[in-house]
């Protein structure tokens, strides 16, 4: 199964959902399509795996660098670099552009993609929300926001410059943000809320 989650990825990066055919990814995977029948009843469920995959990455990630964190120190700046990272590395790379403006495009027109895409977004917002609710806990602190509304602004704002730079690398354009520059904004907003 882990063989047609990679595969699919590369299939879904470089083709889209709906130009990525069955036989496609599992060409990618170095399978055959019975593999495919044997795991999944459909494309989209596979998709959705794909999708669960980098975000449980990126989560571990996070949850990593949350419990590294010193809560006798100010934290704003330690979440900010944290959350910085991942705007700019690897967590989130052109690959990922491509793959969630497609699911973000699929589910406005398409009402059992648009079900799957909230579903796994409440499932994240919550992962990472616990976490922030957590630091901010043992902290002492009372923040302004919940970690679960925390967590969905940063994964609106990191779905924006993600796609911005992505535009902005094809047209030739350097990145009017700078890493340092995408820090302190962040470092102003979770000074503010907590």
């Amino acid at each position: 199964m882990e063989a047609l989650i990679v595969g699919a990825e590369r299939a879904f990066a470089e083709r889209g959902f709906h130009g990525a055919s069955i036989g496609y990814i599992c060409q990618c995977a170095g399978r055959t399509t019975g593999a495919f029948y044997s795991n999944y009843d459909s494309k989209l469920k596979l998709f959705l795996d794909v999708f669960r995959r980098h975000s449980d990455r990126t989560a571990d990630y996070i949850d990593e660098r949350i419990a590294e964190m010193d809560t006798g120190r100010d934290l704003a700046p330690q979440l900010a670099g944290t959350f910085a990272e991942i705007f700019n590395g690897e967590h989130l790379d052109a690959r990922w552009v491509f793959i969630h403006l497609e699911f973000r495009l699929m589910a406005l027109r398409d009402c059992d993609a648009a079900s799957a895409l909230v579903e796994h977004e409440k499932r994240f917002s919550r992962r990472i929300g616990t976490m922030l609710d957590a630091l901010f806990d043992r902290a002492g602190h009372q923040p302004a926001l919940r970690g679960t509304e925390m967590a969905a602004l940063l994964g609106a704002m990191t779905r924006g410059i993600k796609l911005d730079r992505g535009i902005y690398a094809v047209g030739g354009v350097d990145d009017p943000l700078s890493t340092d520059q995408v820090a302190m904004a962040l470092e102003g907003l979770f000074r503010s809320v907590a």
